[in-house]
């Protein structure tokens, strides 16, 4: 399968990782810094460069569904770097792609799942969804994720949930547990068992979990795919075909 000749990178992370890195090596070689590392991102044979910036965690359309999603780094405590606006400024110069309500994650997932780009990032979560993919931490090259492998993938994260994210999932379900379950049965069968698992389990609290929470789980970890935007460039839901591949 023919490599993408576009890229779509994770302009989160590359202004972070400058601002930190200007906090001990100075501001003035902060531009420098920056576009050595879209450089460093930028794959192999590929064209057109994209940065992909993420709208405020208070626009984030998974806070209308689940009002707790990153609000714990909103009240952390944690200052953000002290050149992180002019990293994210220099970062932006060129071809930057932003909408309001949805995370860099999304528009990366959305151009990768559409054959068109390769998604640039060290985040592990892109790969829950299908097309090409590049870690430039960890691989020489970009990687294929098809379908089958990226839909395990959502579903076991709908299962246990992200707590870097404050998605709470299933309580005491972890990935280990969550590969069990998901081994147990065909790729057909992964939105009903999941569901089912939900329906079953109890959380902390000892209370049962209900459908609403079961599904504002999956929306909440679930990363927008290719044609999952309405006519108003807002996110349509993802919803299970319980019973039929998704």
């Amino acid at each position: 399968m023919n490599k993408p000749t576009m890229a779509i990178l994770d302009g989160d992370i590359l202004a972070y990782r400058a601002a930190f890195w200007a906090e001990s090596e100075g501001v003035e070689y902060l531009e420098e810094r920056v576009n050595h590392d879209i450089q460093a991102w930028t794959p192999a044979g590929v064209d057109k460069v994209y940065v992909a910036m993420s709208c405020s965690r208070s626009d984030n359309f998974r806070r209308k569904i689940w009002p707790a999603y990153k609000v714990h780094r909103d009240d952390s405590g944690r200052k953000a770097p002290e050149h992180l606006d002019y990293a994210e400024e220099l970062v932006t110069k060129g071809n930057v792609v932003r909408m309001d309500c949805l995370e860099a994650d999304d528009l990366m997932g959305m151009g990768a799942s559409s054959g068109k780009s390769i998604a640039v990032t060290i985040d592990k979560d892109l790969r829950a969804v299908p097309g090409w993919h590049w870690n430039p931490d960890k691989e020489p090259e970009p990687v294929f994720v098809d379908q089958q492998t990226a839909d395990y993938n959502f579903h076991a994260q709908w299962l246990t949930g992200d707590s870097t994210d404050n998605i709470p999932g299933i309580w005491k379900c972890g990935p280990a547990k969550a590969k069990k379950i998901l081994d147990s049965t065909q790729p057909v069968n992964w939105s009903t068992l999941v569901m089912a698992t939900y329906e079953k389990a109890k959380g902390k609290d000892g209370e049962s979990y209900n459908y609403e929470y079961c599904m504002a789980m999956a929306h909440c970890v679930r990363i927008l795919r290719s044609g999952e935007l309405d006519k108003n460039n807002q996110p349509k839901l993802w919803f299970p075909k319980v019973g039929a591949t998704d």
